[in-house]
């Protein structure tokens, strides 16, 4: 009987086409490897960028916020400082004030050689004139500058204050004196000015108004240099219309934030508070000191650096400042965010593949020769 059946055909898929399977599929597997890569590596450029430009925003207002502020002392600004400070009691810590003027630099003995910046030994002697003795690190080749002004705290008085007295009063409504023997005063008006620290404060009612009243004390075993008035009474008279501000002292630098991260600190005078990091990133910070030579006509005649200012003496003839920062990119998109460069956006010299933006700014003094 013959075999009446279907016949079978092969099923499956052939070697050939396994292999071009694979081989699309590899391809496919890269080419969705490189868009992710890619992307990767966009979005960490990305948030280099915006980190740089957030803290180099940080950094220029910060600055020109306390530099317009240097030598404000209020409405006696205006009038050659012959009477500042008049008063500095309790100068224990005290911060270190200027009777000529209220701004000074110290300039880098060397220049930074190239990017990124190391730690190096530090030594006050690296900076003309020496660093100031609050600061015990910093970065070699960048420079230093403190400030000083007076800071409006809504400290209007209840009732004038006499030569000889020991207390004034002010408004409740101010946010002078955080707490006694922390903060350095300023009494303030249009004749005279006298820097004090509160012995003790107290509230009361006058006049159904709320008033503080600041007692003023004198540490007279350590009087602090230049100053005229050692006893616990202010010197002159003062009217109504007198101020009673906050006194700022700040000096600022670049240090190495766990020996790594280079960055801006602050350094409070007044409280003697060790160095706080505010703004990291920043790797470079120079200064230039526009000088009006003749004292004449409130212009620049010229841009010079700490050393040279010092060496002339002219710091209290300083109208103006030049300020250079340079900020890298930080954290974890730091690194490795776009091509190795030769150069910085300043042309020093690079051995890493950061971010890195110039920023450049000119501050015009409000209150030279504060």
């Amino acid at each position: 009987m013959a075999n009446s059946g279907t016949t079978r055909r092969q099923s499956g898929i052939s070697m050939v086409e396994v292999l071009v399977s694979l081989t699309l599929s590899m391809i496919l597997t890269l080419v969705v490897a490189q868009i992710y890569s890619s992307n990767r590596q966009a979005y960490r450029l990305q948030e280099a960028q915006s980190r740089i430009q957030e803290n180099g925003r940080f950094a220029l207002e910060l600055l020109t916020k306390n530099l317009r502020r240097v030598g404000n002392m209020g409405c006696h600004t205006a009038k050659p400082a012959v009477n500042m400070p008049a008063v500095f009691v309790n100068a224990s810590p005290s911060p270190t004030i200027s009777t000529v003027t209220a701004i000074q630099g110290n300039d880098a003995s060397t220049t930074i050689s190239g990017y990124p910046v190391s730690s190096s030994s530090f030594s006050s002697a690296n900076w003309t004139p020496a660093a100031p003795s609050s600061i015990n690190a910093a970065v070699a080749g960048t420079d230093i500058f403190s400030v000083q002004f007076a800071e409006p705290c809504g400290g209007y008085l209840q009732a004038p204050v006499s030569a000889n007295a020991s207390t004034l009063s002010i408004l409740s409504s101010n946010t002078c004196p955080s707490s006694a023997v922390t903060s350095e005063l300023v009494l303030s008006d249009c004749g005279s000015i006298e820097v004090f620290r509160a012995e003790s404060l107290s509230q009361s009612t006058v006049n159904n108004t709320p008033v503080t009243q600041i007692k003023i004390g004198i540490d007279s075993n350590n009087p602090p240099a230049k100053v005229s008035n050692t006893q616990p009474f202010f010197r002159f008279d003062h009217n109504q219309d007198a101020e009673v501000m906050l006194f700022r002292s700040y000096t600022y630098f670049i240090g190495l934030f766990n020996s790594s991260e280079p960055t801006l600190y602050q350094i409070d005078n007044v409280a003697a508070t060790t160095p706080q990091p505010i703004i990291e990133g920043v790797e470079d910070m120079q200064l230039l000191y526009g000088i009006d030579v003749n004292k004449l006509d409130g212009s620049v005649d010229q841009y010079l650096t700490a050393s040279d200012v010092d060496a002339k003496n002219g710091w209290a003839n300083v109208i103006a400042v030049r300020v250079d920062l340079v900020l890298r990119s930080t954290g974890a998109d730091g690194d490795n965010v776009t091509v190795a460069k030769s150069n910085a956006c300043n042309g020093t010299p690079v051995t890493d593949n950061r971010l890195r933006r110039c920023y450049s700014f000119t501050i015009n003094l409000r209150n030279p020769r504060a």
